[in-house]
């Protein structure tokens, strides 16, 4: 019996999934990429011979057309060892920033800040209110049972 890797492997053969192997080249090729510009790119897309990379910042963009030259040696080099990535006829590169945001970018987690408790509870309680002195004097004790330096 054929594993799924093998039947996906087979029907990504076929000229009719061209598009998914061409999918995982570019995968391959923006991988390669430098990770500042393989973080940029947001998707890519062949039209008319002319492989287009839609980047998420302009001055990244710059940069993607001062490398231009490496990425068509990588492209050509990955023609070179992969098998499925030979039939991919690009003839020009092109990157644009698009005017979406990205959706899929996961927030930061919340930092969870601690810090060493500082006092020591030892205060004198000059209130005269009896409810803002009791206030003061739970205030104290909670202090003294966070104390850890005892």
């Amino acid at each position: 019996m054929k594993s799924s890797q093998n039947i996906i492997s087979h029907l990504t053969g076929k000229p009719r999934f061209q598009k998914i192997s061409q999918k995982k080249c570019f995968a391959k090729l923006i991988s390669l990429l430098p990770p500042q510009l393989g973080r940029a790119v947001m998707f890519t897309y062949v039209k008319n011979k002319t492989l287009f990379f839609v980047l998420n910042h302009p001055g990244l963009k710059m940069e993607f057309h001062y490398k231009i030259n490496l990425i068509k040696s990588l492209l050509n080099k990955i023609k070179d060892i992969d098998k499925n990535c030979r039939d991919i006829e690009v003839t020009n590169i092109k990157a644009f920033v698009s005017n979406k945001i990205d959706t899929q970018q996961i927030p930061p987690p919340p930092s969870t800040f601690t810090y060493k408790e500082r006092a020591k509870g030892r205060f004198y309680n000059f209130a005269t209110n009896e409810q803002l002195k009791e206030l003061f004097n739970q205030i104290k004790t909670q202090i003294k049972a966070n104390d850890t330096s005892r």
